[in-house]
């Protein structure tokens, strides 16, 4: 499921967004400040960004430029009350893939943000050694061979390829795989980091799970 983030601080707006996001068949995290938004996005980069330009605490110009200092691919749809083609203009030589002006319809919004999303080339296939992992369908293989996961394996091994030149912590497993903030019941995610090293062992896999004390996991 492809993740978008977006950040508005119009309260009303947001919940617009988010069940438009939701309705789409997409999870979206929403962020009323440029800040909280800049924190998540150095922790895990979503699959889209929805961006207003008139936030309390920055300009969405400036937070688009750090985007794209960071990474130059990943869609970003700037959302503003900004009309004139001068606005608009500026954000898409900024790096900008889109630019929706408010108020917007929920029809558009949706239409433009799954187009965006079908023009992500090879977003269904993650890959590392000798592991792939087809999002498509569903599937998980090691030297070709299907290797059966449960469906939080399976959530949990693709959030750790994703990022795997990174340190994936538990708070992030647990709010992505499990959609909650709360990691008092670590046991259940430590018998499942367990399942998987044993199913990649037994398969031969060419990576592992290396466990980083007091941070999270690692895929190398």
């Amino acid at each position: 499921m492809s993740i978008i983030y977006f950040v508005e601080d119009d309260q009303a707006i947001q919940y617009v967004i988010e069940k438009t996001i939701e309705n789409a068949g997409f999870k979206g995290f929403g962020f009323s400040t440029g800040e909280a938004f800049i924190d998540a996005f150095k922790r895990q980069k979503p699959d889209m960004i929805l961006l207003d330009i008139m936030l309390p605490d920055a300009s969405g110009l400036d937070i688009l430029k750090l985007i794209r200092k960071l990474d130059k691919k990943i869609p970003v749809m700037m959302i503003s009350a900004l009309q004139t083609e001068m606005d608009k203009v500026i954000a898409l030589d900024l790096g900008a893939d889109d630019y929706v002006t408010k108020p917007f319809g929920v029809l558009e919004l949706t239409s433009r943000i799954q187009a965006r999303l079908r023009n992500l080339k090879g977003e269904h296939l993650f890959e590392l050694k000798n592991i792939l992992i087809d999002d498509k369908k569903h599937l998980f293989t090691i030297d070709q061979k299907q290797v059966y996961l449960t469906n939080k394996e399976y959530d949990i091994l693709k959030l750790l390829i994703k990022n795997q030149n990174d340190v994936v912590s538990k708070e992030m497993i647990f709010t992505f795989v499990w959609d909650t903030d709360f990691i008092g019941e670590s046991r259940t995610l430590d018998m499942h980091i367990k399942s998987l090293r044993q199913k990649l062992k037994a398969s031969h896999a060419e990576v592992g799970i290396k466990t980083i004390r007091g941070v999270g996991y690692h895929i190398e």
